[in-house]
């Protein structure tokens, strides 16, 4: 092998070590309530429906707290801290899925994606209009 092709080798393979690392941080594993519980220390991602009445926003701290229960289980709980500014369509959400780890007995959610029901609702019923 000539220089030139050792040399394009030797960056292919650390740009594709760089690219698998940064990818690896990015992704997390989509676990259940009951497992993101027993994940302590672990960043997933795990879906819940928010327990109405559960919701707490401080906005001097920007911190919103809240109780999500498994999708399947609606017996299996889980408080959920979002330290960050409560996400613009929240209080219209029915569930969440939260990524970030559990510890301490709470879930310290980074990312939040909100579900609004009446958003895919009134986009069905728009397609179905639209159809007929």
């Amino acid at each position: 092998m000539r220089a030139p092709h050792v040399i394009a080798f030797i960056v292919l393979a650390i740009s594709m070590v760089v690219a698998v690392i940064s990818f690896g941080g990015a992704v997390s594993k989509h676990v259940t309530v009951r497992e993101a519980m027993q994940s302590a220390g672990r960043t997933v991602q795990v879906p819940g429906r928010i327990v109405e009445g559960s919701v707490r926003y401080d906005p001097g701290s920007s911190s919103l707290r809240f109780t999500v229960s498994d999708m399947r289980d609606a017996s299996i709980r889980m408080d959920v801290v979002y330290a960050r500014p409560k996400p613009e369509n929240f209080d219209a959400a029915t569930s969440v899925e939260a990524v970030g780890m559990y510890r301490d007995g709470v879930f310290r959610a980074e990312r939040l994606l909100v579900k609004c029901p009446s958003k895919y609702r009134d986009e069905a019923a728009s397609e179905q209009v639209a159809a007929k």
